[in-house]
């Protein structure tokens, strides 16, 4: 390529002379985003107009980033320095390695000749709050938001955050049901209607959405996606078929305060969690957290005064009053051979562990262990840039 060409294309990426294939990559990926983004929502606009700008700006790329290929391997016969006064390794132009994979998406290089995926977690104008690897929201954000939540919960103001607990609750009935292959629809006013018959539409359909969850972590690179639904696919299929009817019965039962517990810890141990970027989970997580943090707080406190006497196990259901012998904690008793101390024990256990699971979620991200995670899966020595 004769100059002007070379510099028709710098001009194309918004690139300087002397650019590294890891700055070409990353302007090239800014621009594709910048492109997409532009066109988001014109669902009234053809297509064919953005694919060719597309395909332009891909063949810009792929022409510059085999120039500068043609001058590194003319450096490394020559034992010159290409580009700023230093030579990206050869080896990460054609990086198939897990860093690859699972890395930072600005720093994810070019697997022969493939473009890597836009997302916008790789962007540098992307505000600090929405970055997953930002030490400061990892570490202060998740305190404080507790904080509110719990001055906001014990107050009066916290009355108008029961519907959602009710409704919590009933999916802490629902999801094991579901797991199991029973029908179950959890309504926010106290009641679940659980059909306790297999069915495929259920089993298939919650299958389903594990698969979609893989997919999407797969074709980002996101690790986590993908070990959750490799993990919920495999509980599913345990509690489906392997598990007794008796057994799924009593997790249904138990699972409506324990959903209260697990679940509300779930959503806020998410938080830390990249999922893929169709999920617009940079923002949604703060919610997400904050929902979460509100049930687990009011249910820890509830149950901490039933296990120090304080308040009396709450018997019966919320529809048909204290004197139902269908409610949870009557079944537990009548149908399980639980005894009131086991109520307020196991419960009381289950929430310390909730507590754990977040304590030490938060330690290791507030300490950057997650660092490990990254190199264990081959990005150990790059580091985040």
């Amino acid at each position: 390529m004769d100059a002007e060409e070379i510099a028709h294309l710098h001009a194309a990426l918004g690139v300087a002379p002397g650019v590294t294939a890891a700055d070409l990559e990353r302007a090239f990926m800014k621009r594709s985003f910048a492109l997409i983004r532009g066109r988001s929502g014109a669902a009234d606009e053809p297509n064919a107009p953005l694919d060719a700008e597309k395909a332009k700006l891909r063949a810009a790329y792929e022409k510059l980033a085999a120039h500068l290929q043609a001058l590194e391997k003319r450096a490394d016969e020559t034992g010159s320095v290409v580009g700023r006064g230093r030579r990206t390794p050869p080896s990460f132009e054609n990086d198939i390695t897990p860093k690859a994979w699972f890395g930072d998406p600005a720093l994810q290089k070019t697997a022969r000749g493939a473009v890597p995926p836009v997302t916008a977690s790789g962007l540098d104008d992307e505000p600090w709050w929405l970055r997953f690897d930002d030490w400061r929201v990892n570490t202060f954000v998740p305190p404080l938001l507790l904080a509110l939540t719990w001055a906001l919960t014990v107050s009066p103001l916290g009355f108008f955050l029961r519907g959602f607990h009710v409704w919590m609750h009933e999916f802490g009935h629902a999801v094991p049901a579901w797991l199991a292959g029973w029908r179950a629809t959890p309504l926010p006013f106290g009641w679940t209607p659980v059909e306790q018959e297999h069915s495929n539409f259920v089993y298939c359909g919650l299958l389903l959405l594990f698969v979609i969850l893989f997919v999407a972590g797969l074709r980002e690179r996101k690790v986590w996606p993908m070990i959750a639904a490799v993990a919920l696919a495999g509980l599913q299929a345990f509690m489906t078929w392997r598990l007794p009817e008796h057994r799924k019965e009593f997790w249904m039962v138990f699972g409506g305060v324990g959903g209260e517990f697990v679940l509300s810890t779930l959503l806020m141990l998410s938080f830390w969690v990249q999922l893929p970027e169709k999920f617009k989970w940079g923002a949604c997580r703060y919610v997400c957290f904050f929902l979460g943090a509100t049930a687990l707080v009011a249910i820890w406190t509830r149950w901490s005064d039933v296990y120090r006497g304080i308040e009396e196990i709450p018997f019966g259901s919320m529809i048909n009053g204290e004197e139902d012998g269908a409610g949870d904690m009557n079944r537990l008793m009548d149908d399980y051979g639980w005894r009131k101390a086991d109520i307020r024990r196991n419960y009381h256990l289950l929430g310390q562990g909730c507590w754990l699971a977040l304590g030490v979620m938060w330690l290791a991200f507030a300490f950057r262990l997650d660092r490990l995670a990254d190199w264990i899966v081959g990005k150990g020595g790059t580091g985040r840039e």
